[in-house]
């Protein structure tokens, strides 16, 4: 298992002169069953990318459900505590 975690551009991003909304990278052909990404936009907006082996992890997409449920839980019981502003 891996993790990767990268912030982002603090400002609008293009290509060729086209503004770009979204942009995630990731790896391939790493030899790892579980490699997690995890971006964090200019824009306040939190990416998550899996890589699996889906010998090893049948079901990425609820794996995929259960990370953004926790996070989910996560900022409520910090909201919840006033740990924020």
């Amino acid at each position: 298992m891996a993790f990767s975690n990268v912030v982002g551009p603090l400002e609008e991003i293009g290509f060729y002169g086209h503004p770009m909304a979204f942009l995630a990278a990731t790896t391939y052909g790493q030899p790892h069953e579980l490699m997690v990404n995890n971006f964090q936009s200019y824009m306040d907006k939190v990416t998550i990318v899996l890589s699996v082996d889906e010998a090893t992890i049948p079901d990425p997409h609820q794996l995929c459900d259960d990370i953004a449920e926790s996070l989910k839980r996560i900022k409520n019981a910090v909201i919840e505590r006033g740990l924020v502003k």
